[in-house]
C-alpha cells in the first residue's frame, strides 16, 4: 500500500512537507504523477519523527509484577531468581507481546532486547521471544542480546552457539557483578570477535567510583581494533567519578566509537538507596555527548523487580534522561529526540533514522506541531509506519462537555 501524508511538519525542517510512503521508502514533496494510487491523510501540521528505537528492554522479565521489597539490584536479581522456575511459557509469551505492542503505539519500529543466558533453560526463553518476533516480523525489528555469565567455559561457549542458532543476536553480560570484572570483558569481546556479532553490556550499573568497567571496554577495544558494533549501557559509576576521571574514560570511549545508553528509570529506581542525599544515579549525559559519544535512551525494564515503573515510550525516556541530567536549553531538549532515533538506530544497526529520500519508511506521526512539546510532556502518538505499512493507528475522537 503506498500512503501520501500531507502537510507533515518533520522534526529539523521549516514549513510543512508532502511524505510519500511507496515500496517502502520515503520521497519527500514528490509530482503528482506519483501518487495517484495512494492513501492520503492531511496531518494538517502535524509533527512526523523517524521510527523510535528502543536501545534497551528486557522482554524475558517484564510485566512480572515480582516485589522487590529491598528496591536494590541485588534484591532485584535475588527476587528474579527466586521466582524464576515458576514462571509459565504462556505468561512470559503473552507478557512479552503485550510490551512489543505496546511500545510499536509508541512509535517504536526498532528494539533490543536483553535477555538471560546463564543456564540452558534461558534457551526455552529465547524460543518463546522468538515466537513473538517472529509474530510481529512485520511490525516491528526486533534484536536480542544474550545477559551471559562471561566465565569462558566450555558450557558457555557451547550454549552460546546454540542460542546463535535459535536467533540471538548479540553478545551481552554484566561484567561489574562477576568476580572479576576485567576479564569478563576480555571473554566477551572474544565471543563477539568468533562469532562475529555486536557487544552490548550492562557496564557499571553501581555507585562504586572505583568500579572501572567501561574504561577497561574501551582501552580493550581499542587495543583489539574490534570492528563490530559495541554499546555500553548504564555506566551510572561514572556520576560519582571526579570530572577528571571521567573525562579521560569519556575520550577513550569516544575513540573506540563506543554507544553509551542511558537508563534513567531503573537507575533512578535502584541506585543510591543507602545515602543521604539521594544521588540521581544516571550516567552524565551531558559530558559524555560533549566529548562526542553517541548517546542514546532506553526503557530498560518495566513492571518486574527490577523496576515497577514504565510503558515502553522511548519519548518518555528521553524526556526523563533530559529532565535527570537538566538538559533544559531549548536545543538540548529538542535534540533530546536524537537518543531514541538518530543515535539509537546508529547503536541498533548503524542506520541514519533520517526523513529523507529513498530513506527506509519508518516513521511516527505525533498529535502534536512543536518538537518542545513533544519531548517536553511527550505526545500522544496517532500512528505507526514500519517499511511504509501503516502498523498502528490510534483512535483520536475527543470530546469535551465543558
Amino acid at each position: 500500500m503506498t500512503w501520501l501524508l500531507r502537510n507533515a511538519r518533520l522534526w529539523g525542517l521549516e514549513n510543512t512537507h508532502d511524505i510519500l510512503l511507496k515500496a517502502g521508502q520515503i520521497f519527500l514533496d514528490t509530482d503528482e504523477g506519483s501518487i495517484c494510487d495512494a492513501d492520503v491523510w492531511d496531518l494538517e501540521g502535524r509533527l512526523v519523527l523517524p521510527g523510535l528505537t528502543e536501545i534497551h528492554a528486557h522482554l524475558d522479565k517484564t510485566y512480572s509484577h515480582i516485589e522487590n521489597p529491598e528496591g536494590t539490584l541485588r534484591g532485584a536479581i535475588e527476587n528474579f531468581k527466586r521466582t524464576e522456575s515458576t514462571r509459565q511459557p504462556d505468561d512470559i509469551r503473552k507478557n512479552a507481546l503485550a510490551a512489543v505492542r505496546h511500545s510499536i503505539s509508541f512509535g517504536t519500529t526498532k528494539m533490543r532486547s536483553h535477555l538471560n543466558l546463564s543456564q540452558d533453560s534461558d534457551l526455552d526463553v529465547l524460543r518463546i521471544l522468538n515466537e513473538v518476533r517472529y509474530e510481529l516480523r512485520e511490525a516491528i525489528n526486533i534484536q536480542f542480546a544474550g545477559m551471559m555469565s562471561l566465565d569462558g567455559t566450555r558450557e558457555e561457549r557451547k550454549r552460546l552457539e546454540r542460542a546463535l542458532d535459535l536467533g540471538l543476536d548479540i553478545v551481552g553480560g554484566a561484567p561489574a557483578l562477576m568476580p572479576d570484572p576485567m576479564s569478563s570483558v576480555v571473554i566477551a569481546l572474544d565471543y563477539a570477535r568468533d562469532y562475529d556479532t555486536p557487544i552490548d553490556l550492562h557496564i557499571d550499573e553501581t555507585e562504586d567510583s572505583d568500579s572501572v568497567t567501561l574504561l577497561t571496554l574501551a582501552e580493550a577495544c581499542l587495543s583489539s581494533k574490534y570492528a563490530q558494533s559495541v554499546t555500553a549501557s548504564h555506566c551510572c559509576s561514572l556520576a560519582f567519578q571526579p570530572p577528571e576521571i571521567v573525562e579521560s574514560t569519556a575520550s577513550k570511549v569516544a575513540a573506540a566509537h563506543i554507544s553509551v545508553v542511558a537508563l534513567p528509570l531503573c537507575n533512578l529506581v535502584l541506585m543510591g538507596r543507602s545515602a543521604t542525599p539521594k544521588p540521581r544515579g544516571m550516567t552524565p549525559v551531558t559530558r559524555l555527548i560533549e566529548s562526542g559519544i553517541n548517546v542514546c535512551a532506553g526503557s530498560d525494564n518495566v513492571s518486574d523487580p527490577f523496576n515497577p515503573f514504565g510503558n515502553y515510550d522511548p519519548l518518555m525516556a528521553a524526556s526523563l534522561t533530559a529532565l535527570v541530567d537538566q538538559r533544559t536549553g531549548t536545543e538540548e531538549l529538542v535534540g533530546a529526540i536524537d537518543l531514541v532515533t538518530r543515535n539509537a538506530a546508529k547503536a541498533f544497526d548503524g542506520t541514519s533514522a533520517e526523513i529523507s529520500n529513498e530513506e527506509t519508511a519508518d516513521l511516527v506521526v505525533l498529535d502534536e506541531v512543536d518538537p518542545l512539546r513533544a519531548i517536553c510532556a511527550p505526545s500522544p502518538r496517532l500512528a505507526t509506519f514500519h517499511l511504509g505499512k501503516l502498523i498502528f493507528k490510534a483512535e483520536t475522537a475527543r470530546t469535551w462537555h465543558c
